[in-house]
């Protein structure tokens, strides 16, 4: 199917527009995917004088070719700003989302997060190995996205408050916490590395440092060999943190701001395991 060259040319702006607000690579990148899916649907139409039909024929599209509901959803908010940001507003009039899924957040007990750091330990490179344990708890004991963990620089690093500062979505700088562990680790692999201001934290073999793909690897391949019959990610490794914080008793406000979440609502699917709490902790006194 034939593809208008000038609704490209307007994607291509709009990446543009993504890149200047700092948004991030993955999102960045998601988007244009879709998009682009969405310019071939309509093929060489002009996206100027589309309708709502087309946009909610584009999504039963998807649905009809396999997209999950979550899927759905992400590209239809990708549709929904292209086309506000070129002003095509006659597209968007009667424009509903579709439904979104309300799942609970998928996480790993402590005990299992324990069995990817044995899995790291087992890499027969020791300097992998550490490299690899240390991605694990960066990301378990601070609540940091992956693309905030790829930008980490020596001089972020603040080894006597045990924190980092981060750049999280938009520039928003925040500073995160790790525990005595992590800093021991730390410690020795940033010596090891010989690392010094500027450098950063995990660097690249052809770029200043790793991809944010390679950690989903490498985190993928530690819970295969480890034995973990589900799906691990590194933002799996983030509901971790922020399932466990809560169960401990952590104020759901701390862990937002941790989090990075501009929005509280988006920080409260985690409260799932508090009311599990509270089931327990009834049942203690009254089961007695």
């Amino acid at each position: 199917m034939s593809i208008n060259k000038e609704n490209v040319a307007l994607l291509e702006r709009y990446i543009d527009h993504l890149l200047a607000r700092n948004k991030s690579e993955k999102t960045i990148k998601t988007f244009k995917s879709i998009i682009m899916k969405f310019l071939r649907y309509v093929g060489d139409r002009s996206v100027l004088d589309l309708t709502v039909w087309d946009i909610d024929g584009f999504l039963a599209y998807l649905r009809k070719n396999g997209y999950s509901e979550k899927s759905l959803y992400t590209a239809a908010v990708a549709i929904k700003r292209f086309l506000e940001y070129i002003g095509v507003e006659k597209a968007l009039k009667g424009f509903e989302y579709p439904r979104r899924p309300k799942e609970l957040s998928k996480y790993l007990t402590r005990g299992e997060v324990e069995q990817l750091l044995l899995a790291a330990d087992a890499e027969r490179d020791s300097r992998i190995a550490k490299r690899n344990k240390l991605i694990v708890l960066l990301l378990y004991t601070t609540g940091m996205r992956v693309g905030e963990l790829v930008k980490i620089k020596f001089e972020d690093i603040d080894f006597d408050r045990m924190s980092i500062r981060i750049f999280g979505k938009g520039g928003k700088e925040r500073e995160v916490f790790f525990n005595r562990r992590t800093k021991n680790l730390l410690l020795g692999y940033c010596k090891e590395l010989g690392l010094k201001p500027g450098d950063y934290l995990f660097p690249g073999n052809e770029s200043p440092h790793i991809h944010y793909v390679t950690v989903e690897r490498i985190v993928k391949k530690l819970a295969k060999r480890a034995g973990l019959n589900k799906k691990v990610t590194p933002h799996i490794l983030r509901h971790s943190f922020a399932t466990y914080a809560l169960s401990r008793g952590m104020d759901v406000r701390e862990i937002q701001e941790l989090l990075g979440h501009a929005s509280l609502k988006t920080t409260q699917v985690y409260t799932h395991v508090s009311r599990k709490r509270l089931m327990k902790d009834y049942m203690k006194i009254w089961e007695d």
